[in-house]
């Protein structure tokens, strides 16, 4: 999902900037989103939420504040207003591979595989080499008992980036649930060996069944 960019700086004295920008320039889809960032980064979230509101007031076609809107409120755990906001991202550029994810991962989370795999599949026919999206196909397919697409899913994120820890503890979880144990461990080690905090209790299953 998109992040808040705003990252550094003195957030107090951004904050007091930009209300005083948004007082002189009331219209400005700009000004209001800029300012609902910052409310944002200072965990000021209701506030954040107004501004953006006020935004879309001025411009409700705006992709980028309704996807940090969205954003925001999958970070509340508010999936389904979050869904909503990606959804009107959607009406305004149906192409948006982002916009298609998280809603897949907002359905993942609420445990509606069946609607997050669907939202995986259209983001990944507009981007193929969307590594989240196909991590997260695959653990939904997992869920589905379609085991051997999910293996394969998994193996496209890993040759993708073969250095993110969550893509190989993926494919472990898919290679362990289609019963290739050794393959699953050793996926799960060099997750492991990257950083990765795999699972105790997978950690244990997998080495009992690859012994």
């Amino acid at each position: 999902m998109a992040q808040n960019p705003i990252k550094s700086g003195d957030v107090g004295q951004v904050i007091t900037d930009l209300e005083q920008e948004a007082r002189q320039n009331p219209n400005s889809v700009v000004a209001h989103h800029r300012l609902a960032l910052a409310y944002w980064r200072a965990d000021r979230l209701n506030e954040a939420i107004t501004e953006f509101q006020k935004a879309l007031e001025i411009d409700p076609a705006s992709f980028e504040v309704r996807i940090n809107l969205g954003t925001l409120f999958f970070q509340m755990g508010r999936l389904e207003d979050g869904i909503r906001e990606n959804q009107e991202a959607l009406r305004a550029h149906p192409g948006s591979a982002e916009a298609m994810a998280n809603i897949g991962s907002a359905y993942m989370q609420l445990g509606k595989w069946r609607e997050a795999a669907d939202f995986f599949e259209q983001a990944l026919e507009i981007k193929p080499e969307m590594v989240p999206a196909l991590i997260n196909l695959s653990s939904v397919l997992v869920e589905m008992d379609q085991l051997d697409r999910a293996v394969m899913l998994a193996e496209k994120a890993v040759s993708l980036s073969p250095r993110f820890g969550l893509a190989r503890n993926n494919l472990a979880v898919a290679c362990f649930f289609s019963g290739d144990y050794q393959k699953a461990k050793e996926e799960m080690d060099k997750a492991k060996e990257l950083g990765y905090p795999v699972h105790a209790e997978f950690e244990k299953q997998v080495n009992e069944k690859a012994a």
